[in-house]
């Protein structure tokens, strides 16, 4: 019940999620005039390929997973990585 009523707090008032942001977690928050209600289904229609040029996972004594490395090597800036990167370390974990 804790659970639905933190969401329908910020359903009725978005910017809460922001204010939950800076006084629970710390974060610092970008200076904004509004705050509205996306769609709540992160669902990919249509699935994008991702392959990474290596993929490294450290294991602890009991071998366990303890870090995974995405790495892409960049030989150049591409603006666009910083929007597929997140997507691979989703996909990895």
């Amino acid at each position: 019940m804790r659970h639905e009523a933190i969401v329908e707090l910020i359903r009725l008032c978005p910017a809460f999620a922001a204010e939950m942001l800076t006084g629970v977690a710390d974060l610092v928050v970008p200076e904004y005039e509004s705050a509205e209600l996306g769609s709540p289904d992160l669902s990919e229609v249509v699935p994008t390929e991702r392959r990474a040029d290596a993929v490294v996972t450290l294991h602890g004594q009991g071998g366990g997973a303890v870090l995974g490395i995405v790495v892409e090597v960049q030989l150049g800036r591409d603006g666009d990585k910083s929007y597929s990167w997140p997507s691979y370390v989703i996909s990895l974990r």
